[in-house]
Protein backbone atom coordinates (compact mmCIF):
# COMPACT_ATOMS: atom_id res chain seq x y z
CA UNK A 1 0.00 0.00 0.00
CA UNK A 2 2.88 2.49 0.45
CA UNK A 3 4.40 1.75 -3.14
CA UNK A 4 0.96 2.40 -4.49
CA UNK A 5 0.04 5.42 -2.76
CA UNK A 6 3.76 7.13 -4.01
CA UNK A 7 3.68 5.80 -7.47
CA UNK A 8 -0.24 7.65 -7.69
CA UNK A 9 1.93 10.64 -6.99
CA UNK A 10 4.25 10.28 -9.83
CA UNK A 11 2.87 12.25 -12.57
CA UNK A 12 4.60 14.24 -15.68
CA UNK A 13 6.30 18.09 -14.31
CA UNK A 14 8.64 19.80 -16.84
CA UNK A 15 10.17 22.08 -14.32
CA UNK A 16 12.90 20.77 -11.94
CA UNK A 17 12.46 20.07 -8.28
CA UNK A 18 14.96 20.49 -5.59
CA UNK A 19 16.17 16.81 -4.51
CA UNK A 20 16.12 15.54 -8.40
CA UNK A 21 19.67 14.92 -8.58
CA UNK A 22 20.01 12.94 -4.58
CA UNK A 23 17.94 10.00 -4.76
CA UNK A 24 19.63 7.10 -7.05
CA UNK A 25 16.93 5.45 -9.54
CA UNK A 26 17.06 1.67 -8.67
CA UNK A 27 18.70 0.79 -11.68
CA UNK A 28 21.85 2.67 -10.16
CA UNK A 29 21.98 0.32 -7.55
CA UNK A 30 20.27 -2.97 -7.91
CA UNK A 31 22.42 -6.41 -8.55
CA UNK A 32 21.82 -7.31 -12.02
CA UNK A 33 23.09 -11.09 -11.55
CA UNK A 34 22.35 -13.14 -14.60
CA UNK A 35 19.72 -15.66 -14.27
CA UNK A 36 18.48 -18.65 -16.55
CA UNK A 37 15.41 -18.21 -17.13
CA UNK A 38 11.60 -17.19 -15.05
CA UNK A 39 10.80 -20.93 -14.64
CA UNK A 40 11.56 -22.18 -11.44
CA UNK A 41 13.06 -26.34 -11.49
CA UNK A 42 12.53 -28.78 -8.47
CA UNK A 43 16.04 -29.60 -6.78
CA UNK A 44 15.00 -33.22 -7.79
CA UNK A 45 15.21 -32.64 -11.33
CA UNK A 46 18.47 -33.10 -12.65
CA UNK A 47 18.58 -30.22 -14.51
CA UNK A 48 17.87 -28.21 -11.96
CA UNK A 49 19.84 -24.78 -11.38
CA UNK A 50 23.27 -24.99 -8.72
CA UNK A 51 21.93 -24.78 -5.11
CA UNK A 52 24.57 -21.73 -4.41
CA UNK A 53 23.19 -20.10 -8.03
CA UNK A 54 19.52 -20.47 -6.99
CA UNK A 55 20.71 -18.49 -3.19
CA UNK A 56 22.20 -16.16 -4.68
CA UNK A 57 19.74 -15.23 -7.29
CA UNK A 58 17.17 -15.05 -4.63
CA UNK A 59 18.61 -13.54 -2.48
CA UNK A 60 19.96 -10.79 -4.33
CA UNK A 61 16.29 -10.57 -6.14
CA UNK A 62 15.04 -9.74 -2.72
CA UNK A 63 17.20 -7.12 -1.98
CA UNK A 64 16.49 -5.60 -5.33
CA UNK A 65 12.84 -5.52 -4.46
CA UNK A 66 12.99 -3.76 -1.41
CA UNK A 67 16.05 -0.97 -2.81
CA UNK A 68 13.49 -0.83 -5.54
CA UNK A 69 10.72 0.39 -3.47
CA UNK A 70 12.46 3.14 -1.75
CA UNK A 71 14.92 4.40 -3.84
CA UNK A 72 12.62 3.72 -7.09
CA UNK A 73 9.45 5.09 -5.75
CA UNK A 74 11.36 8.18 -3.68
CA UNK A 75 13.41 9.63 -7.23
CA UNK A 76 10.07 8.94 -8.82
CA UNK A 77 7.87 11.52 -6.29
CA UNK A 78 10.95 14.53 -6.18
CA UNK A 79 11.47 14.46 -10.02
CA UNK A 80 7.75 14.87 -11.13
CA UNK A 81 5.92 16.16 -8.59
CA UNK A 82 6.35 19.96 -7.30
CA UNK A 83 6.40 20.17 -3.45
CA UNK A 84 3.87 20.86 -1.21
CA UNK A 85 6.33 22.89 0.88
CA UNK A 86 9.22 24.80 0.87
CA UNK A 87 11.74 26.76 2.82
CA UNK A 88 14.23 27.95 0.35
CA UNK A 89 16.19 29.67 3.71
CA UNK A 90 16.49 25.81 5.33
CA UNK A 91 16.75 24.30 1.65
CA UNK A 92 14.10 22.05 2.92
CA UNK A 93 10.97 20.41 0.88
CA UNK A 94 8.29 18.66 1.57
CA UNK A 95 5.99 16.07 -1.15
CA UNK A 96 2.59 15.17 -0.58
CA UNK A 97 1.24 13.44 1.84
CA UNK A 98 -0.45 11.24 -0.76
CA UNK A 99 -3.45 9.21 -0.14
CA UNK A 100 -4.69 6.42 -2.40
CA UNK A 101 -8.69 6.45 -0.73
CA UNK A 102 -10.84 6.75 1.93
CA UNK A 103 -9.95 3.34 3.37
CA UNK A 104 -6.23 4.13 3.97
CA UNK A 105 -5.22 4.22 7.77
CA UNK A 106 -2.46 6.56 6.82
CA UNK A 107 -1.09 9.09 4.29
CA UNK A 108 2.78 8.97 2.62
CA UNK A 109 4.94 11.75 2.16
CA UNK A 110 8.80 12.75 1.14
CA UNK A 111 11.14 15.25 2.92
CA UNK A 112 14.29 16.41 1.65
CA UNK A 113 17.01 18.81 3.23
CA UNK A 114 20.01 19.97 2.06
CA UNK A 115 23.14 20.77 4.77
CA UNK A 116 25.54 23.80 4.26
CA UNK A 117 27.90 21.20 3.04
CA UNK A 118 25.53 20.38 0.47
CA UNK A 119 24.75 16.96 1.49
CA UNK A 120 21.42 15.47 2.26
CA UNK A 121 18.98 14.15 4.42
CA UNK A 122 15.70 12.48 3.27
CA UNK A 123 12.67 10.34 4.75
CA UNK A 124 9.77 8.90 3.94
CA UNK A 125 7.04 9.38 6.38
CA UNK A 126 3.59 7.87 7.60
CA UNK A 127 0.74 10.25 8.76
CA UNK A 128 -2.35 8.66 10.58
CA UNK A 129 -5.43 10.23 9.48
CA UNK A 130 -6.66 12.85 11.73
CA UNK A 131 -2.92 14.36 12.05
CA UNK A 132 -0.78 16.18 10.89
CA UNK A 133 2.54 16.23 9.43
CA UNK A 134 4.01 18.58 12.43
CA UNK A 135 2.63 16.81 15.09
CA UNK A 136 1.92 13.00 13.87
CA UNK A 137 4.33 11.91 11.04
CA UNK A 138 6.33 9.27 11.84
CA UNK A 139 9.56 8.48 9.41
CA UNK A 140 9.42 4.44 8.59
CA UNK A 141 12.56 5.35 6.50
CA UNK A 142 15.51 7.62 6.68
CA UNK A 143 18.33 8.16 4.03
CA UNK A 144 21.52 10.32 3.78
CA UNK A 145 23.63 11.22 0.99
CA UNK A 146 27.34 12.70 0.73
CA UNK A 147 28.23 16.06 -0.44
CA UNK A 148 28.68 15.87 -4.54
CA UNK A 149 26.23 13.17 -5.01
CA UNK A 150 25.75 13.64 -9.12
CA UNK A 151 23.36 11.22 -11.08
CA UNK A 152 26.70 9.62 -12.22
CA UNK A 153 28.32 8.99 -8.35
CA UNK A 154 27.32 8.91 -5.52
CA UNK A 155 27.65 7.56 -1.40
CA UNK A 156 24.34 7.40 1.17
CA UNK A 157 23.05 5.26 2.98
CA UNK A 158 19.30 4.54 4.50
CA UNK A 159 17.44 2.19 7.26
CA UNK A 160 13.78 1.38 6.52
CA UNK A 161 11.46 0.92 10.33
CA UNK A 162 9.18 -2.16 9.21
CA UNK A 163 8.22 -2.18 12.24
CA UNK A 164 7.17 1.72 12.69
CA UNK A 165 5.10 1.04 9.35
CA UNK A 166 3.46 -2.01 10.78
CA UNK A 167 2.21 -0.06 14.00
CA UNK A 168 0.58 2.00 11.22
CA UNK A 169 -0.96 -0.02 9.21
CA UNK A 170 -0.81 -3.85 9.90
CA UNK A 171 -1.71 -4.92 6.33
CA UNK A 172 2.29 -3.86 5.95
CA UNK A 173 3.28 -7.53 7.62
CA UNK A 174 6.70 -6.98 7.28
CA UNK A 175 8.38 -6.18 10.96
CA UNK A 176 11.98 -5.49 12.33
CA UNK A 177 14.93 -2.87 9.88
CA UNK A 178 16.44 -3.10 6.59
CA UNK A 179 19.54 -0.78 6.50
CA UNK A 180 21.88 0.00 3.80
CA UNK A 181 25.01 1.71 3.12
CA UNK A 182 25.86 2.17 -0.66
CA UNK A 183 28.28 3.63 -3.52
CA UNK A 184 27.64 3.93 -6.92
CA UNK A 185 30.06 5.63 -9.85
CA UNK A 186 30.38 5.08 -13.60
CA UNK A 187 32.66 1.57 -12.77
CA UNK A 188 29.63 0.09 -10.64
CA UNK A 189 27.68 -0.06 -7.83
CA UNK A 190 28.89 -1.79 -4.01
CA UNK A 191 26.45 -2.22 -1.28
CA UNK A 192 25.97 -3.05 2.15
CA UNK A 193 22.67 -4.54 4.07
CA UNK A 194 22.49 -5.37 7.82
CA UNK A 195 18.87 -6.73 9.02
CA UNK A 196 17.87 -6.57 12.62
CA UNK A 197 14.53 -9.03 13.17
CA UNK A 198 13.94 -9.11 9.97
CA UNK A 199 10.76 -10.82 8.25
CA UNK A 200 7.02 -11.23 7.82
CA UNK A 201 4.63 -10.77 10.77
CA UNK A 202 4.03 -14.34 11.24
CA UNK A 203 7.04 -16.24 10.03
CA UNK A 204 10.86 -17.25 10.97
CA UNK A 205 13.03 -13.20 11.05
CA UNK A 206 16.54 -12.72 9.90
CA UNK A 207 19.44 -10.80 11.44
CA UNK A 208 21.64 -10.84 8.37
CA UNK A 209 24.41 -9.33 6.78
CA UNK A 210 24.95 -8.86 2.69
CA UNK A 211 27.57 -7.38 1.12
CA UNK A 212 28.12 -7.18 -2.78
CA UNK A 213 30.17 -5.19 -5.70
CA UNK A 214 29.12 -5.16 -8.98
CA UNK A 215 30.65 -3.67 -12.09
CA UNK A 216 27.92 -2.45 -14.60
CA UNK A 217 29.14 -5.24 -17.17
CA UNK A 218 27.57 -7.80 -15.13
CA UNK A 219 30.20 -9.30 -12.87
CA UNK A 220 29.88 -9.44 -9.39
CA UNK A 221 30.53 -10.55 -6.05
CA UNK A 222 27.89 -11.39 -3.00
CA UNK A 223 28.79 -12.20 1.11
CA UNK A 224 26.16 -13.00 3.33
CA UNK A 225 26.20 -13.97 6.59
CA UNK A 226 23.06 -14.74 8.67
CA UNK A 227 22.23 -16.21 12.28
CA UNK A 228 19.75 -19.30 12.54
CA UNK A 229 19.19 -22.33 14.27
CA UNK A 230 19.29 -24.99 11.87
CA UNK A 231 18.26 -27.76 14.15
CA UNK A 232 15.41 -26.01 16.46
CA UNK A 233 17.60 -26.52 19.75
CA UNK A 234 17.45 -22.70 20.75
CA UNK A 235 20.69 -22.11 19.59
CA UNK A 236 21.61 -20.32 16.64
CA UNK A 237 24.12 -20.90 13.74
CA UNK A 238 26.09 -18.74 11.76
CA UNK A 239 25.55 -19.55 7.74
CA UNK A 240 27.44 -17.94 5.63
CA UNK A 241 28.17 -17.72 1.68
CA UNK A 242 30.24 -15.74 -1.00
CA UNK A 243 28.90 -15.88 -4.28
CA UNK A 244 31.07 -14.70 -7.48
CA UNK A 245 30.08 -14.67 -10.88
CA UNK A 246 31.03 -13.15 -14.30
CA UNK A 247 29.11 -11.43 -16.51
CA UNK A 248 28.35 -14.43 -18.76
CA UNK A 249 26.50 -16.40 -15.73
CA UNK A 250 30.19 -18.14 -14.72
CA UNK A 251 30.18 -18.46 -11.15
CA UNK A 252 31.21 -20.14 -7.70
CA UNK A 253 29.72 -20.28 -4.38
CA UNK A 254 31.44 -21.52 -1.10
CA UNK A 255 29.11 -21.85 2.16
CA UNK A 256 30.13 -22.89 5.78
CA UNK A 257 28.03 -22.84 9.01
CA UNK A 258 29.75 -21.99 12.02
CA UNK A 259 29.54 -22.09 15.98
CA UNK A 260 26.00 -23.60 17.50
CA UNK A 261 25.46 -27.20 18.69
CA UNK A 262 25.06 -29.26 15.13
CA UNK A 263 27.78 -31.53 16.62
CA UNK A 264 29.89 -30.49 13.61
CA UNK A 265 32.82 -27.51 14.51
CA UNK A 266 32.95 -26.75 10.64
CA UNK A 267 30.71 -27.35 7.91
CA UNK A 268 32.71 -26.04 4.37
CA UNK A 269 30.82 -26.86 1.27
CA UNK A 270 31.66 -25.56 -2.68
CA UNK A 271 29.71 -25.04 -6.05
CA UNK A 272 30.58 -23.93 -9.25
CA UNK A 273 28.42 -23.68 -12.00
CA UNK A 274 28.84 -22.51 -15.63
CA UNK A 275 26.79 -20.82 -18.34
CA UNK A 276 23.75 -23.10 -18.24
CA UNK A 277 23.69 -22.39 -14.10
CA UNK A 278 23.83 -26.46 -13.68
CA UNK A 279 26.55 -28.16 -10.75
CA UNK A 280 29.66 -28.41 -12.52
CA UNK A 281 31.16 -29.27 -9.10
CA UNK A 282 30.49 -29.78 -6.09
CA UNK A 283 32.36 -30.86 -2.60
CA UNK A 284 31.69 -30.85 0.96
CA UNK A 285 33.30 -32.19 4.22
CA UNK A 286 30.48 -33.23 5.72
CA UNK A 287 29.16 -36.14 3.17
CA UNK A 288 25.97 -33.93 2.44
CA UNK A 289 26.21 -35.30 -1.22
CA UNK A 290 28.15 -36.83 -3.77
CA UNK A 291 31.14 -35.00 -5.04
CA UNK A 292 30.50 -33.40 -8.94
CA UNK A 293 33.25 -32.60 -11.00
CA UNK A 294 36.85 -31.21 -10.51
CA UNK A 295 37.69 -28.02 -9.22
CA UNK A 296 39.93 -27.13 -11.82
CA UNK A 297 37.01 -26.46 -14.25
CA UNK A 298 35.83 -23.86 -12.05
CA UNK A 299 35.32 -20.31 -13.53
CA UNK A 300 37.09 -19.40 -9.62
CA UNK A 301 39.57 -20.74 -7.54
CA UNK A 302 40.72 -21.80 -4.76
CA UNK A 303 37.73 -21.38 -2.30
CA UNK A 304 36.84 -17.87 -0.57
CA UNK A 305 34.48 -18.09 2.41
CA UNK A 306 32.45 -14.93 3.99
CA UNK A 307 34.06 -14.10 7.44
CA UNK A 308 33.84 -10.86 9.10
CA UNK A 309 36.64 -9.12 7.16
CA UNK A 310 33.68 -9.42 3.97
CA UNK A 311 31.46 -6.49 5.88
CA UNK A 312 32.87 -3.06 6.50
CA UNK A 313 30.16 -2.18 8.64
CA UNK A 314 27.11 -3.17 10.04
CA UNK A 315 25.69 0.22 10.89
Amino acid sequence: MILSLLLLACGGRDDSTFGDDIIPTEDQIRVNMPIASDAAKSPDDPEAWAHYYDVTRNVTESVNGVITVVLGVTWGVVTTQTPSWTDEAESEAIWGPYKDSGLDPYSVGVWVKQAEDESYTWSLFMVPNGGTVEADAVAFVAGEVEAGATREAATGKFIIDFTAANALDPSNNLVGTFATEYSYDEEGVSALVATDDYGFENLPKYDAVYDYDEDFEGAGEMDLAYLADLNLSGTDEIVTLKSRWQADGVGRGDGQILGGDLGVENVSASECWGTDFLTSYWVDNAGLYEPVGEESACGFTPASYADEASFSSTD
